[in-house]
């Protein structure tokens, strides 16, 4: 790892546990604590079918999240939007938010950041529950 640069092959996957608010998802951090040292936090994170992180918000920062490659579900406050390759999520902080693997086989594969925070404890992370019943019932049918 260089000051400026880092490869994301030369990095490490965080300890990320499963628990009720994040499973089957995997993380690195290439810019932030941990890495090149920086005021914000460059993530990646790879979330597997049926992958998801409930609902929550971050106090302290904005994120932004850019979707690298496959489907799914994203909420931003009230608003369900479909995921897919190509689109760009601006999450204020404060506002809830959501996401779900819903392909059965493709991960899903995202590049986020908090300008804010050089890690994910700075966030100021708040779980608030499970996603919406209404939603997880119309995915299994």
């Amino acid at each position: 790892m260089e000051k400026y640069m880092v490869n994301y092959d030369e990095t490490k996957d965080l300890p990320l546990l499963e628990r009720e608010d994040f499973a089957r998802n995997s993380a690195k951090i290439l810019i932030g604590k941990g890495s090149i040292v920086s005021p914000g936090c460059l993530f990646r994170a790879t979330f597997q079918p049926g992958g998801f992180h409930a609902t929550h918000i971050h106090t302290q920062c904005d994120e932004f999240v850019y979707i690298i490659s496959g489907q799914g579900l994203k909420a931003v406050g009230d608003e369900v939007y479909e995921l897919r390759a190509g689109s760009a999520y601006y999450l204020p902080k404060g506002v809830p938010h959501w996401m779900l693997n819903t392909h059965p086989t493709e991960p899903i594969q995202v590049v986020g950041f908090y300008p804010d925070s050089p890690d994910f404890d700075g966030t100021g992370y708040e779980y608030l529950g499970p996603i919406p019943e209404n939603i997880m019932k119309e995915i299994k049918k």
